[in-house]
Order: structure tokens, then sequence, then C-alpha cells
């Protein structure tokens, strides 16, 4: 996980966009969720994301493993969050909105379990040997009812080195069939507009409801 430290140092996140996710505004409604429902974000950054989410009536729970992320999420929105040291690592909080500086895969945040998450880069930042772990964290942290919306890139494997990381139709059946129902809400070819090298690339929305 080190090349995210070394992306944020040299500030290499051309990711991080100015303002909230489409893939976000246009499905977060077919959740079908009360505006009072925390939300969980794993893997935040400091996406623009979590503001939309508030705004939609949202407690919000970030979790970020990179301090500079962190401190600038909150630089960003010119607000001086409170701190707190859990046991869970440090906790930063502003109105309704929490982020946590820890690692995900150990963090219990005060706000768990969750009956709502949004992960629009979380699982294919990581390398596919933590995905299992990903996915078991996710059901530690949520409610046995709770629903997630999950945005996804895929590509043939052999032809980019991620991250991020192809997580092919395949792969999402893999590693949340056995727990979750899953719904594909929108498919978007890329493959003519990345600027990438790459035969083929698309761009997945999936609602993801535990079944377990």
């Amino acid at each position: 996980m080190s090349i995210w430290h070394q992306r944020w140092d040299e500030n290499r996140i051309g990711f991080h966009r100015l303002e909230a996710n489409p893939t976000l505004t246009d499905h977060w409604s077919k959740l079908g969720l009360e505006s009072t429902t925390n939300v969980l974000v794993p893997l935040c950054g400091k996406t623009l994301d979590i503001h939309w989410l508030a705004q939609q009536g949202h407690p919000v729970t970030g979790i970020e493993f990179v301090e500079k992320a962190v401190a600038q999420f909150f630089q960003d929105w010119s607000k001086t969050p409170i701190r707190q040291t859990t046991g869970s690592g440090e906790k930063y909080s502003a109105e309704q909105i929490d982020i946590y500086q820890a690692d995900f895969f150990n963090v219990k945040p005060d706000e768990a379990p969750f009956s709502a998450w949004y992960d629009r880069a979380a699982l294919v930042a990581l390398p596919p040997s933590l995905r299992p772990e990903y996915v078991e964290q996710l059901l530690v942290l949520t409610t046995p009812d709770a629903k997630g919306l999950m945005v996804t890139f895929d590509y043939p494997k052999n032809e980019m080195q991620g991250p991020p990381f192809a997580l092919s139709d395949k792969d999402v059946e893999e590693f949340f069939g056995h727990s979750f129902e899953i719904e594909r809400l929108q498919f978007i070819d890329l493959t003519e507009e990345e600027d990438r090298e790459l035969s083929r690339c698309s761009l997945s929305v999936f609602m993801l409801t535990r079944s377990l």
C-alpha cells in the first residue's frame, strides 16, 4: 500500500475529482435509503462525494490510511476538525462527517455497523490478493440488510498493471455473490475515451444488497 503514500506525497492524485461523481449522484437514490442512514466510505481520500452524501442528510464516516489525504480534505473544506485518538486510529470530525485515519482492514469505527456504504474506487485500488480480506471486513462493518453502491473498472488484466486494478464481472460474482445480491445499474464502455493503450476498458456501477 506504500504506492498510495507515494502518490499523495508526489501529488499524483489525478483520480481526485473536483465535483461529486456522476455515478454517485445518478444512482444513489436507487438504494432507497433514509436520509439519516449513516454511510461508510472506505479508502475515501479527500473525495467530494462525502460532501454530496452529507448534503443529502446522511452522517458520513470515511476511512483513509494516508494522513495527508485526511488533512487536505478538511483544509479544502476550510474546517478545523475535532481530533480524537481511538482504538481504531485517529478520528477527525466536523459537522456530520467523521474520517478515520486508519488501516481499513483493522478499523472498527464507533459508528459501525453501517446500513449503507459507497465504494467509488476502493476495491479497484487494492491488489487482488487483498480482495477477500476487503469483503470480509465489509461484512464486519455493515448490518445484515446493508446496501452499497460500488463502481468498478475492467480491462484485460495482462494489458496494464494497476492501480486501478481490473475487476471483472466474474470477480464481482466471486467475491460478493455468496453474501450479496448483485444488480448492475450502469455499464459504460470507456475504450475510446480512456487515454490508455488497452484493447478494451469499461466502468460498471453495481448495487449490492447483503443477503446474509
